[in-house]
């Protein structure tokens, strides 16, 4: 029996404090599985993000949202379920661990999409959504023998700090990483990204900046 035939749509989206509204969020617990194939279970809660208190204990996911036709259910609680795009359902599937729990915030989860006014005060708090992440993870999509080898090539460049030159047998894969949908985001080159660079990329933000003004742009 499919496990999502007797789920019904999540609609119980609780409100978020107004008087904490600049720092409240909702965070999604989702679930441990050492069945690679399960549905994804996950529990939503809200939370607050403290002024002053630097970052906190979840990971922030920066993704493409992808074709809204082609979606797949997820579990949210006992018996309800929010579709979510293909491209999103890859990345919970990657994230999700055999063994413990992970919390995360994912935008097309953790706002509630039917409200306008929340979602609108949601986006305004990204900067700070992302900057106080414990982590942010950037899902660019499933791997294929060129991104291996473009990251291969990233990685070579970033830790020789004398050349700012690529390898020659490198730059096209890379290039044609730098084509995928990610990168083409407004805000990649706003101040979220620099976020991003700070903590998704650390050492190796000075090259991967390099690799924003290639000629994928």
């Amino acid at each position: 029996m499919d496990p999502m035939s007797a789920a019904i749509p999540y609609d119980r989206y609780s409100s978020l404090s107004p008087g904490e509204r600049d720092g409240s969020i909702r965070l999604l617990r989702l679930m441990p599985n050492r069945d690679e194939t399960a549905v994804i279970e996950c529990q939503l809660f809200n939370y607050t993000l403290e002024s002053g208190k630097g970052t906190h204990l979840y990971e922030a996911l920066s993704y493409v949202w992808g074709n809204p036709d082609e979606t797949v259910p997820i579990k949210i609680g006992e018996h309800c379920f929010i579709k979510v795009t293909k491209n999103l359902h890859a990345a919970l599937l990657r994230l999700r661990n055999h063994s413990f729990e992970r919390i995360v915030w994912v935008d097309a989860v953790c706002i509630n999409q039917a409200d306008d006014q929340e979602k609108a005060h949601q986006i305004q708090n990204m900067t700070k959504i992302y900057g106080q992440a414990s982590r942010v993870i950037i899902w660019l999509g499933e791997g294929t023998d060129d991104s291996d080898q473009a990251f291969e090539g990233i990685r070579n460049a970033a830790e020789d700090e004398v050349t700012d030159s690529l390898e020659e047998a490198n730059r096209e894969p890379i290039l044609k990483l730098l084509e995928r949908p990610w990168f083409r985001r407004i805000w990649v080159r706003g101040p979220i990204f620099d976020n991003l660079c700070g903590k998704a990329l650390k050492h190796r933000s000075r090259y991967f900046r390099k690799l924003l003004q290639l000629d994928a742009f």
